[in-house]
């Protein structure tokens, strides 16, 4: 077997590995509830909400009057999160976790349980279980969550300017110029997982450019294989797969979202216009947010610290993110930063794109519950960022970095952020530890 196969069948293993790992978390539940505060009474509750802002307390109000289940506002918690470390936009959670920024926020003697998933689905699964409090994905399969768990989205981990999401091609059908115009994949076998935001990807390629592809629910590692075998004409992945694919010579970029309009083009025209993106999502709980506001405000503004450090000091983010998924190269990993702007907020434009998502989704019959009968009320009610605001105010009177700095969705940080990136910028970084820290 060559260096590059064993790289390959690596990859897979890992990534199997990890999902037959997680994918048995249920287990771990009565666990994981024996480590939650005792109930307390509503009197000691009461108490302890005096230590908080009202403000907090008036975004709690609309999930209800709190119970007590998990603890008093101030106690130590552990909290258990899902999150995908092989997925680029939802990086804030692998630095997060591999920093342990959390632990400046949290209660002391607070911990905290990572979950690690191949995609979204295990994570709804663990959320309306109560086993993560938090979930990482993207908006398509989070608006889903929002339909079957009751869960809120309350911030935006980063949003990409069109190249995390690509139609990936096997290099021997481009060698051959098997594949030259979007004509060419006419009933052609096309691997994607169903759900995911490279679903809407492909639905949207296909839908502009009048073709009808022959969809196939596929796993990333299912695509990985597929497309090394020739076995299907296009694979649509997310990042660090597409770079790390061209990089080992096994399949080229063909499509990024650059090259191609938003679902909004089509599905909300209102929406300021902008290539195809993908927003990651924090999802939250409706228990916890009504619970534990001092938690769910603690854990965002770790989520802004771990923004800060992407922006601010990218190396060494990409070194932590390495760390978690070491199996990929470095030179893959710090090219795939470049692709993103990392700012939480929710703002009207973020919502424009959602409701172009959701009514996508509605129509392609993935979303089908009452909650989002109506996308656009449904987005204006579970996109709430209200909690994240108030955590960016209390940044500022610290003077600390905040997502208020930057422009906003959809735009770049900088101007070069629009050109397509690729790993042999950073073919010789050598990625390590701040200066002082362990390895």
């Amino acid at each position: 077997m060559s260096i590059k196969d064993k790289s390959v069948a690596t990859t897979l293993q890992l990534t199997r590995r990890a999902f037959l790992k997680y994918a048995s978390a249920s287990t771990l539940l009565p666990t994981v509830l024996g480590m939650v505060p005792n109930l307390v009474s509503t009197r000691a509750y009461a108490q302890a909400e005096k230590k908080i802002p009202a403000e907090w307390l008036q975004i709690a109000a609309k999930y209800g009057k709190p119970t007590g289940s998990f603890g008093k506002i101030g106690d130590p918690v552990t909290l258990t999160i899902g999150y995908q470390p092989y997925c680029t936009p939802y990086w804030t959670s692998s630095v997060n976790k591999q920093a342990q920024l959390w632990a400046k926020y949290l209660p002391k003697g607070s911990k905290v349980l990572w979950f690690r998933a191949l995609s979204g689905p295990l994570i709804n699964n663990n959320m309306m279980s109560g086993i993560n409090q938090f979930g990482y994905m993207a908006e398509t399969p989070a608006l889903r969550a929002g339909e079957m768990v009751k869960c809120d989205m309350v911030a935006v981990t980063g949003y990409d300017l069109g190249e995390t999401g690509s139609i990936c091609v096997p290099t021997g059908l481009l060698a051959e110029e098997k594949l030259r115009t979007a004509k060419n994949l006419e009933a052609q076998r096309v691997g994607v997982p169903f759900g995911s935001y490279s679903h809407r990807q492909i639905l949207t390629w296909a839908e502009q450019n009048q073709v009808k592809p022959e969809l196939i629910n596929q796993s990333i590692e299912q695509q990985m294989t597929y497309l090394k075998a020739e076995k299907i004409w296009a694979g649509v992945l997310w990042e660090p797969y597409p770079q790390w694919l061209e990089q080992r010579g096994i399949a080229s970029r063909w499509v990024t979202g650059r090259e191609m309009p938003c679902t909004c083009a089509q599905y909300n025209p209102q929406a300021i216009a902008h290539n195809f993106r993908v927003v990651g999502s924090t999802l939250a709980i409706h228990d916890w947010l009504r619970e534990r506001p001092d938690i769910i405000m603690a854990y965002l503004k770790s989520e802004e610290a771990a923004r800060a450090l992407l922006i601010q000091q990218s190396d060494l983010a990409a070194y932590y993110v390495w760390t978690d998924i070491a199996e990929i190269p470095q030179s893959v990993i710090r090219a795939t930063l470049d692709m993103m702007v990392w700012d939480g907020r929710i703002t009207t434009e973020v919502k424009q794109h959602l409701k172009g998502c959701a009514r996508m989704w509605r129509k392609q019959q993935i979303l089908t519950q009452p909650r989002t009968q109506d996308p656009d009320q449904y987005v204006d009610e579970w996109a709430d960022d209200r909690y994240l605001q108030l955590a960016i105010q209390e940044l500022q009177t610290q003077e600390l970095w905040t997502s208020a700095t930057l422009p906003g969705f959809p735009k770049e940080i900088r101007p070069e952020q629009l050109q397509r990136h690729s790993w042999k910028t950073y073919e010789n970084i050598k990625l390590k530890p701040a200066s002082g820290a362990s390895n």
